[in-house]
C-alpha cells in the first residue's frame, strides 16, 4: 500500500516548536488571555481552573458565594418553592442540582468569548431558606423580602433558579420596582395566567404573571409568551385574549423559525426594560422531562438558544433579570435535562452581565475572597 507522504520538514519542525515551546496564551485574544492570568492570580493553576474538582466552597459556575450586595452587581439566586407544583416532585431541589452542575462546565469563559466574571461583579446568593415556612404565602413574603434587598435596595441583577413557577413573581415584581414596568419573555408551555376572579389565591404557579399584570409591575402589550401547547391551552387562552399578550404555540415556533420569531420578540418588548421567565416544560420531553407538567411536541434547546442568541445580538432588549425555573432534579437520574437548563443559565448568565455592564457604564471585575486551589492529575 501506498504510504502518504510526511508533512514537509519546516511545517513539522514549527509543529515541533509549538509543541515544546509554545502556550495557548500567547495567541488567545487579549481579553481572553487577561482573564485566564487573573484566574491564576487567585489560585487556579491548568486543568484545575477548568475542572469542578474540590470547588464545594465555590458557588454556580464557580462564582463566588457571598452576601456582601455592597460588592456585588449580579447575583445567581435560589428559590426552592415547590408547594405550587401540580405534577412532578422535587422542584425544591432545583436551585442545588443546577449549582452542582453548573460547576462541571469547564471554566468560566464560554464558546462565544463571553466572559461574564470581567463584566460584572457576579456573586452566588446561595438559595433563600424558605424552610419552615408552611404557608405558600408566607413562603413567598419572605422571598418577596430578599428580592428587594437584592434588587431594589442594593441594585443588583438577578438570575433566579426556581422552584416551581411562583417564584418568578418575586424577582420581577422587584425588576419593576426598581426599572419600571417590564416587558416578558416567556418560555412556557403554558400561559400561567390564571385570575383571582379563576382562582382566588394570592400566590401559585399559574399566577404569576397575571398577577405583575394586575398591579401595573409588566406590560401585557409588550409581553411575548413562546412554546404554547398541550391540553390546557384552550381551555386557559382566554386568559391571555383578555390580557392582550402576544403569544405562540410550539407549533407556531417551529413553523416561523428562531430568526422570525427572535424578530417579534424584539418587536413586542420594546426599548423598555425586559424580564426573561422560562419554564423547562417549554422544551420537548427529549431535551427536559424533568419539569412539573411535562408536554410532548415542545422545542428543542437549539431552537430556545437560537431566539435568545439572535435577541441579544441585535442590542435593542434591556434585559434587567430572568429566571429559570421548574427543574425536577429527582426525575433526572443522568443530570441530561439538568445539563440543558445550565447550559440555558449561561446564556442567561452571560446576557445579564454585559447589560449589567452597559447600565454602570463600566465593567467591574468578580473578585474571589476564595482561591481555586491546586491539583495534582
Amino acid at each position: 500500500m501506498k504510504k502518504f507522504p510526511p508533512i514537509p520538514e519546516e511545517r513539522r519542525k514549527r509543529y515541533e516548536d509549538v509543541w515544546n515551546n509554545k502556550t495557548s496564551f500567547e495567541t488567545l485574544p487579549e481579553d481572553v488571555a487577561a482573564h485566564l492570568a487573573r484566574m491564576q492570580q487567585v489560585g487556579g493553576a491548568g486543568i484545575e481552573l477548568l475542572s469542578d474538582l474540590n470547588k464545594d466552597y465555590l458557588g454556580a459556575f464557580m462564582s463566588p458565594f457571598s452576601r456582601d450586595l455592597e460588592n456585588a452587581d449580579l447575583a445567581i439566586i435560589g428559590a426552592p418553592f415547590e408547594k405550587s407544583a401540580p405534577m412532578n416532585a422535587s422542584h425544591r431541589y432545583g436551585p442545588n442540582g443546577l449549582r452542582d452542575i453548573s460547576r462541571k462546565t469547564m471554566g468560566t469563559i464560554s464558546g462565544e468569548l463571553d466572559i461574564p466574571f470581567e463584566q460584572c461583579r457576579v456573586i452566588d446568593y446561595g438559595s433563600v431558606d424558605t424552610y419552615g415556612q408552611f404557608d405558600l404565602t408566607e413562603e413567598m413574603a419572605l422571598l418577596i423580602r430578599h428580592m428587594q434587598k437584592i434588587v431594589v435596595e442594593n441594585e443588583i441583577t438577578p438570575l433566579t433558579w426556581g422552584g416551581d413557577h411562583t417564584v418568578s413573581y418575586a424577582p420581577a415584581k422587584a425588576c419593576a420596582d426598581r426599572h419600571g414596568p417590564l416587558g416578558i419573555i416567556h418560555f412556557d408551555a403554558h400561559f400561567d395566567l390564571v385570575t383571582r376572579a379563576d382562582y382566588d389565591y394570592p400566590h401559585h404557579s399559574g399566577n404569576w404573571l397575571s398577577r405583575l399584570f394586575g398591579e401595573g409591575a409588566a406590560d401585557p402589550e409588550r409581553t411575548i409568551q413562546m412554546g404554547i401547547r398541550g391540553n390546557m391551552t384552550s381551555l386557559c387562552m382566554g386568559g391571555a385574549k383578555n390580557f392582550g399578550t402576544s403569544f405562540y404555540t410550539a407549533d407556531e415556533v417551529w413553523d416561523l423559525g428562531a430568526e422570525m420569531l427572535a424578530d417579534k420578540v424584539i418587536e413586542v418588548v420594546g426599548d423598555g426594560p425586559v424580564y426573561l421567565s422560562f419554564d423547562a416544560d417549554c422544551l420537548d420531553p427529549v431535551y427536559c422531562s424533568s419539569s412539573s407538567a411535562v408536554e410532548p411536541f415542545g422545542l428543542t434547546t437549539r431552537q430556545v438558544y437560537d431566539i435568545v442568541r439572535r435577541v441579544r445580538k441585535s442590542g435593542k432588549v434591556n434585559l434587567v433579570g430572568a429566571d429559570l425555573v421548574e427543574y425536577t432534579p429527582l426525575t433526572d437520574p443522568t443530570k441530561k435535562d439538568g445539563y440543558n437548563i445550565v447550559g440555558l443559565s449561561w446564556v442567561m448568565l452571560c446576557w445579564l452581565a454585559a447589560e449589567t455592564a452597559r447600565r454602570n457604564g463600566e465593567q467591574r471585575p468578580t473578585d474571589w475572597p476564595q482561591a481555586f486551589g491546586y491539583a495534582s492529575l
